[in-house]
């Protein structure tokens, strides 16, 4: 079992600061669409990032498992939130994922990765909303 620690502390009107002991802070807000300020980190932005970011590691874990070389591996997530019965969720998630291959050969076996990392996530099987997963392969 592992746990993670985190602290947020209250700055002015609709902003904080988030803290992780031996990380840089992270300065977060309100969402402008609901009254916060422009240019911070929001926690619907945070959410969406920490899927991305999850796919990503667990991404990595299994095409260096499974040998496959790649030259770059980029991505960019849309984080969909709708009002529900309970209030404001999250309605889906996509992440696209561009994975250029050193060898084109291993475009099966790199979607067949991309698919294990999609699965195995731990933020995504945590959800309740759809993650979805699109690869591109260069």
């Amino acid at each position: 079992m592992w746990t993670y620690q985190t602290s947020v502390e209250w700055k002015t009107d609709k902003q904080g600061t988030a803290h992780c002991e031996g990380k840089p802070a992270i300065d977060v807000a309100t969402p402008p669409e609901f009254g916060g300020p422009e240019g911070f980190w929001t926690p619907e932005d945070l959410m969406t990032a920490a899927v991305e970011s999850c796919i990503m590691a667990s991404a990595l874990f299994f095409l260096n498992r499974g040998k496959i070389g790649f030259r770059s591996y980029s991505s960019h997530a849309a984080g969909t939130m709708e009002k529900g019965p309970s209030g404001l969720v999250f309605s889906r998630i996509s992440v696209t994922v561009t994975l250029e291959l050193e060898d084109a050969a291993q475009a099966d076996a790199a979607r067949k990765a991309l698919q294990q990392a999609e699965k195995t996530c731990p933020l995504s099987n945590t959800l309740s909303c759809p993650v979805e997963l699109t690869l591109e392969i260069q």
